[in-house]
Parts: structure tokens; sequence; C-alpha cells
């Protein structure tokens, strides 16, 4: 038997020799980043670009597939970087093959998503090539060496982090803490201090004396768009939830609150909102006010009188946590209603208030579940019709519940301080228009407001105390409330208002149909039919 010489030929896949005549050179890109907006670093991403363009340029098998670049972001998170994103993006429709950058620090702090990338870009036959380290993730071994420097690279910017966050509190402490973005209505000056920016400021003073003058934040809100007043920051138009943080910010009464928020301290780090998890710092006397302290007292009232309503205990926290907890009644079985969230994460995901008995046991109780949102437009509907109609509803209405007092003097005092209360509130409205048109001082305006603040608080006073001696004090002190309300709210709601459902509302029963009925403050309720 002849034995023959085996002779053995690699065949290429047709792919890649497809892809070697058609593109013989890689396509290289370069990521760049720097992580602050100072000049430093701007010099330093400037010569990151041009360095980059260069070094690829000498390669005689690799092929400029351009730049992308961060400046002025922090490499802890990657979804905050839009060039990375888009380079990601690129990688995906087989625009580049090869990625080369600085260093895992420049490339992303966060261990998690570095390795997550760099897995995606492998998964796609693309390597990322860290000069300093000299190593390209396609080689092998290469996934043990990655993971250990972006973890030492995150425990790097972890401890930049504690450190940065250790200088500020120190600052905090000492007073030293220079704000470097100002509330509206203020500006830094020279030295860092707050001072008073007069065109923002005549916007804050505007928006205290329309609430303590009766308008809600909505109202308030829209007036602002209306009139097309500067938003802050550029923002698209006036929201009631800003103005309730003006109206809570000591900052106006010259006083400054240092760590309202803090971020967390790993990675990736997170803004939050300060619930006690660490220590504020409050300076009383910081800078020049710009509304007076008896005007923050009075909103310190209004909001305390409507977080009692929202059902806040001693500690602060709620009691009910969202607008109808614990208001709205089943008219079967006399049930309170509990919220659901039902499809979560589907695309009919929705919020829902059901009857705790039907959710017990259907045959007792066969009211279903209501949305959200319907007992919010049947609040619209039904406030809308109240304000269209108050005078044939509420002005009758308060002349029975009058007629039914015993006590003529005590009637005839009442209806004088109703009428000093409506009086007073009408001069502070015509103060606005002065003050608005320039016609007096601000500081002149400032004491006669307040003036008149006090004095409309003691005659509603005197009024409440009369009120309770006099029988259907709660009927006819809620509806002398609706009518308030009312006239400082006298336009047609285009959203649910939160602060005014709470304000006007004290049960809701809700029937077949469904029928969903609002007992108000005066104890009146009105019907809304949903749906026809």
């Amino acid at each position: 038997m002849i034995n023959k010489v085996k002779k053995v030929k690699k065949i290429e896949p047709i792919h890649q020799k497809v892809m070697l005549e058609l593109k013989p050179k890689k396509r290289v890109c370069a990521y760049v980043r720097v992580s602050t907006d100072s000049i430093e670093q701007q010099d330093s991403f400037y010569y990151q670009v041009e360095y980059y363009k260069n070094y690829i340029g000498k390669r005689d098998d690799w092929e400029y597939a351009g730049i992308y670049s961060d400046e002025g972001r922090s490499g802890t998170q990657v979804e905050k970087r839009d060039d990375f994103s888009r380079m990601m993006q690129d990688c995906e429709d087989g625009k580049i093959d090869m990625v080369v950058t600085k260093s895992f620090t420049r490339f992303a702090r966060n261990t998690v998503d570095s390795i997550k990338a760099i897995r995606k870009l492998k998964l796609l036959g693309i390597g990322v090539y860290f000069e300093k380290e000299k190593i390209n993730t396609l080689s092998e071994k290469s996934e043990q060496m990655p993971t250990i420097l972006s973890s030492v690279a995150q425990t790097e910017s972890e401890n930049t982090s504690a450190n940065t966050k250790w200088g500020i509190r120190k600052q905090f402490e000492d007073g030293t803490y220079k704000i470097n973005t100002p509330a509206y209505g203020y500006m830094n000056g020279e030295n860092g201090q707050l001072i008073i920016k007069e065109d923002e400021a005549k916007i804050i003073r505007r928006i205290f004396t329309e609430y303590l003058n009766g308008k809600g934040t909505y109202i308030i809100a829209k007036g602002l768009n209306k009139d097309n007043i500067p938003t802050i920051r550029s923002a698209e138009e006036w929201k009631h939830s800003v103005i309730n943080e003006i109206l809570q910010n000591p900052v106006y009464q010259g006083d400054l609150l240092l760590q309202k928020t803090y971020s967390t301290e790993v990675l990736p780090f997170r803004q939050r909102i300060n619930k006690g998890e660490v220590p504020q710092y409050f300076i009383e006397n910081n800078h020049e006010p710009i509304i007076t302290r008896l005007e923050g007292q009075m909103i310190r009232e209004i909001l305390e009188y409507r977080r009692e309503q929202m059902g806040l205990d001693d500690s602060g926290k709620y009691q009910n946590r969202y607008d109808f907890s614990s208001k709205i009644i089943c008219s079967e079985c006399g049930s309170t209603y509990h919220r659901q969230k039902v499809s979560i994460g589907k695309p009919n995901e929705r919020v829902q208030w059901s009857c705790a008995q039907h959710m017990r046991d259907k045959k007792k109780c066969s009211i279903k579940a209501t949305r959200d949102e319907i007992i919010k437009e049947a609040f619209l509907t039904m406030w809308n019709k109240l304000v269209t109609n108050y005078t044939d509803i509420l002005y009758p209405l308060l002349e029975s519940l009058k007629n039914l007092r015993t006590n003529e003097e005590q009637e005839k005092e009442i209806t004088e301080l109703n009428n000093k209360i409506m009086e007073l509130t009408e001069q502070g409205q015509i103060l606005n228009r002065v003050v608005s048109k320039g016609y007096i001082d601000p500081a002149i305006f400032i004491e006669r407001q307040n003036a008149l603040s006090i004095e409309i608080e003691e005659t509603k006073k005197r009024r409440n105390q009369l009120l309770v001696n006099n029988g259907f004090e709660k009927e006819i002190e809620g509806t002398l409330r609706l009518l308030d309300i009312i006239r400082c709210n006298p336009e047609i709601l285009e959203d649910y208002d939160k602060n005014l459902f709470i304000d006007t509302v004290d049960k809701i029963f809700i029937g077949k149909d469904p029928e969903i009925a609002f007992r108000l403050i005066n104890t009146l309720e009105l019907t809304v039919y949903v749906g026809k």
C-alpha cells in the first residue's frame, strides 16, 4: 500500500476574505473625556483630540473613523455621556472596528458600566485598546485585567468624591460655602455673597403676595405663564411645584439652609433629597431678604394647615400618603377605598382605587375599582361647574343657613366682619396693581401689605369665635371659605389641582356607573355622573 503525504489547505471564511478585500484597514476611533469644565481641563481636552488624530493617522493598518468626546462630563455614569452612547451605537451599526482610549479612568470609572461596555463590544468583534495599560480587550486573558483596573478606578473615584464631600461639609460648618447656583431672585456678588437680583426679586414678591392673598400655586403659575414671565433656568413654563418650592425656601427671608440634597457614597453617584440621612446647616441672617419674616411665618401657617389636611402625623410622616387616601367611601357598603397599582410594567399600567370590602369579597360589595384619573377628572368637572354657578348655589345656601341662626346681634356682627374681610382683600388686590405699575415704593407696599394681612387675620379670628357660638358654624364657615377660595381662583381649571382639592373636599362617595359625589367642606354634596 502506497503511503501518500497528507496535504492540508486552510480555507478562509468567505466573510473574512471579503472583509480583507474590501476593508484592508481597521476603522479606528478614539474616545476622549475630561471630567470638569475648568480652563485647565479644556486645554487637556483639546490636546487629547489633536493627539489621537495624529496617533491613528500614523498607523498604516488603521483608518481614521473619528473622535468621540465628552467634554465637562463625569465618567462615573455612562448614561450622562452623550458621545459615549453615540460611539456605542455606531459600533452596533458596523461603522467602527476598534476603539482607542487613553486609560481605564478615561473610559469609565464605574466597574459595572465599563465591563458591560467592553463585553458588548467584544461580542461585536470590536476591541478597545487602552494605551496607558497597553491592553487590547480582544486579546486572550484580557477580561480579568480590565475588571481589576476598572475596580481600582472606581475606588479612586469614590475616594475622590468622599474627600470632596468632606471639604464641602467643612465649609458648611464654618459658614464659608459659596453657592454655585443662587436661588431665583439672587445672584453672587464679587466675594460670593448673595445679593438681590431685582428683576427676579420682583417676581418672587409677586408670588408671595398672591399666595398670601389666597391664590393657589396652580393659579399663580398660570398667571406667570400668561404674562410671559421668564422661567427659572430656561424651563418651558412655570409649574405649581416650582411655586411651592419657592414658598418654602428660607433663602427669601435672608436665611440659608445647606445640604438639602446629598449624593450617594458609592457608584453610580445619585443625588437624593436629604430627609435626615446627613446633617443640614442653617445660617440665619446670611444675606439681604426679599420678604419679611412675618410674611414667611404666615406662609408657614398656611402650609402647616394644608399638611394637616393631607394627614401628616407629629413626626412629619404622611398618614395619608396620597390625595384620596382615607377620603373615598363606598356608597354601597360604606367601606373606605384603597389605592392599587395594576399591570405594573405593562403598557396598560394604571393606578386605581378599590373598595376594601369588594377586594375581600365581591359578593358583599359589587362596586368595582375606579381609575385615579377618572376621579381627578370628576373633581375638575364638579369644580368648574361650581365656579360657573356658585352665585346660584352658595349664596342661597348661605342665606338659608343664616336664617337658622338664633342670635340676631351676633349674626349682624358676623355680616359686618365678612364685609370687612372682603374690603381688606380688595384693598390688597388694588395695592398689588398699584405696585406692579411702579406707582409706589416697594418698601411702602410691603409695609402696607403686612398691615393688611395682620388686620385680615385678626378679623377672621373674631368672626370664627362668633361662628363657634352661633350654630351651624361648620356649614357657614365652610361656605364662606369656599366663597373666598372661588373669589381668589375664579378661572376654569384645565388640570387637576391637588391643593384646591385638599382645601375644598371633605369626602368622596363612589357608587355604580360610576357615580361620584363630592362632599365639600361645608357638607354640601355635589354629584358627577362620569361619562354622562
